[in-house]
């Protein structure tokens, strides 16, 4: 079992900033590394929307500087920013490594790595190189333990600062859940986590070639988790994949993708049995949270399946009707744009030096778990 001191808190549900805070007048610019569908295609969306509706409170500045190893990349996201987003493509800076990057206010920038999780850590390190001390990693924060210690390193002998990627920390239905927990003043003795999608067309492209179902949407899961119980130990009790099989029709030979199909892993967090899984192959996108409590009360939330879908739906149980079912208490509907409220508050906690809710020591425990269920499922010897 190892230790959990959990550093992240959630920001008020109500709140896209950290309270009091004083903004200063230049914003920081975002340098975004890895152009494909984080960078591309969320991080800029996002950032662009929190400045469009931020009315002038936003900490983002402008997109100064692209890095991408391929031509071709930088040539599309110049594109995207000119024509989507009117910039003078003039104003922004393109190299195909940070250390190639020129004309960026090292001071008022902040560098988003939005590459395989196997290129975090030497993407830390050539931005802190480069003399960057303002960084955003993508989830999962790195592919093992000994990558996220590396990071820790470079963050402590440069003096970077390192904020992750952790959305659903963000959530407003998490932040119900959260609630909730507080309110009866005890952990869940049981919280389901279920997350599916129809990832199959993606994985047979081989777009992105992540190391198993273990990578995909388990880490905000995981994440969510230990944010929710705060225990003090976990452990790895199960975990198990099963390959992707697809065909058109039946006459077709099966295509297999190894590991790629659906990921379980159950944890055990202090008093409380923790069931996550995720479904790749799925025909429908399902993202639902269920807690339940020893006095039998109950909670389940369903969180928003896309990324133009901002909703989250939480109902209540307490008790039982004359029938024996629980019975409903409250159903809330909630806007939730977890991402734009996940990247406002970090680089509002960048601005004002503040301690970022998803740092490197409580992301380290969600590598971890991935970690130790990678060997239980046999995926790492």
């Amino acid at each position: 079992m190892s230790d959990l001191a959990t550093s992240a808190r959630l920001i008020p549900a109500d709140q896209w900033h950290v309270s009091d805070v004083t903004l200063p007048a230049q914003g920081f610019g975002a340098v975004i590394v890895g152009l494909g569908r984080a960078g591309l295609g969320l991080h800029v969306p996002v950032l662009e929307k929190i400045r469009s509706e931020g009315a002038g409170a936003s900490s983002f500045g402008a997109v100064v500087g692209l890095v991408d190893t391929a031509e071709t990349g930088i040539k599309r996201a110049q594109h995207r920013l000119e024509y989507d987003y009117g910039y003078d493509p003039r104003g922004v800076s393109c190299a195909t490594s940070l250390a190639g990057l020129t004309g960026v206010d090292r001071d008022h920038a902040i560098v988003h790595i939005c590459t395989p999780a196997d290129d975090h850590a030497p993407a830390v390190r050539a931005a802190t190189e480069a003399g960057f001390r303002r960084i955003i990693v993508e989830k999962p924060c790195a592919s093992n333990t000994a990558d996220v210690d590396e990071m820790q390193r470079i963050a402590d002998r440069t003096g970077a600062s390192i904020a992750v990627i952790n959305p659903y920390l963000y959530s407003r239905s998490v932040a119900s859940c959260k609630n909730k927990i507080q309110e009866l003043g005890q952990q869940p003795h049981y919280l389901e986590f279920e997350m599916s999608k129809p990832r199959t067309t993606p994985t047979l492209l081989g777009r992105s070639r992540p190391e198993s179902v273990l990578d995909v949407e388990l880490p905000h899961q995981i994440a969510t988790a230990l944010h929710l119980t705060e225990a003090s130990r976990y452990r790895v009790l199960r975990a198990d994949v099963r390959h992707m099989h697809y065909r058109e029709v039946d006459t077709e030979p099966c295509q297999v993708v190894r590991n790629m199909g659906v990921g379980i892993i159950v944890l055990e967090l202090d008093q409380c049995i923790a069931v996550l899984v995720s479904y790749l192959d799925a025909l429908t996108r399902t993202r639902e949270l269920k807690l339940r409590f020893r006095n039998t009360d109950h909670i389940e939330a369903f969180l928003p399946v896309t990324g133009d879908d901002h909703t989250s739906v939480v109902m209540e149980y307490s008790g039982h009707g004359t029938d024996g079912s629980m019975e409903q208490r409250r159903v809330a509907k909630l806007p939730d744009d977890m991402l734009a409220r996940c990247l406002s508050d970090i680089y509002s906690r960048f601005a004002t030096d503040t301690p970022q809710l998803s740092d490197l020591a409580f992301n380290r425990r969600v590598v971890d778990v991935m970690d130790k269920a990678k060997a239980f499922a046999r995926i790492r010897r």
